[in-house]
């Protein structure tokens, strides 16, 4: 009698798991909200100034920025195609510490200076495409991509916008309802950022700088979402 007991809950559940899965299996509209941890690569930028200018002691090279980790919440709107492939469009808030700051001083050296702010915030618009690999189970394991756009702001709460991609792998754990549970690791890095006075406004008169270049918005995201398919 046990045995028969065990075998009608395990068949239920596994009933259970295949109905949570042929849901999501459907065409339709979703949304997906979530949160998670974020890890910046350092940076290491450029400085360079007016030829024009007159500075009354030699200016800092450039400077290196070593990043700490931090947190982001996420949020899009898709569709479900209902053959293994999802469509989305997400906007995504990443917000990381930092850890030191050292300019290039000629004279000094590597001299550590006190950022303006204490992180680097990141506003990423992306749309996204995905690949389920779906299966029997409840479990549907996942990869896709996107491309867009990322607006940063640096340490000194100077903002530039830049070209953003991203590759991203996970897996989503059907919980029946039209609900999931989605954990992914992302990877997003953007074009070269540039700070500071532009470069083409180095003319006689004009500012002296620095202008700030050399370095890439590059992140590493562990990232769990709920998602409700409709």
């Amino acid at each position: 009698m046990k045995q028969v007991v065990a075998f009608a809950a395990a068949a239920a559940a596994l009933s259970g798991a295949a109905d949570a899965q042929e849901q999501l299996r459907a065409d339709g509209v979703y949304v997906r909200a979530g949160a998670g941890v974020s890890f910046v690569g350092d940076w290491t930028q450029d400085f360079s100034y007016n030829p024009d200018g007159v500075f009354a002691m030699t200016p800092p090279t450039g400077q290196s920025i070593e990043n700490d980790n931090g947190f982001l919440a996420a949020f899009a709107l898709g569709f479900d195609y209902a053959d293994g492939i999802r469509t989305e469009l997400e906007y995504r808030y990443a917000s990381n510490g930092i850890d030191s700051v050292l300019v290039d001083d000629p004279v000094l050296g590597p001299t550590a200076v006190a950022p303006v702010k204490n992180d680097i915030v990141a506003h990423a618009l992306m749309t996204n495409f995905y690949f389920d690999f779906a299966n029997s189970s409840a479990l549907t394991p996942f990869i896709g991509g996107g491309v867009g756009g990322a607006f940063v702001e640096n340490e000194a709460g100077e903002r530039d916008a830049a070209l953003a991609l991203q590759g991203r792998a996970g897996v989503s754990l059907a919980m029946g309802g039209g609900f999931s549970a989605d954990m992914e690791y992302v990877y997003l890095r953007t074009n070269e950022l540039d700070y500071g006075v532009g470069a083409d406004d180095f003319e006689p008169g004009g500012p002296a700088g620095p202008a700030i270049t050399g370095e890439r918005y590059r992140s590493s995201s562990v990232i769990v979402s709920l998602r409700k398919q409709f």
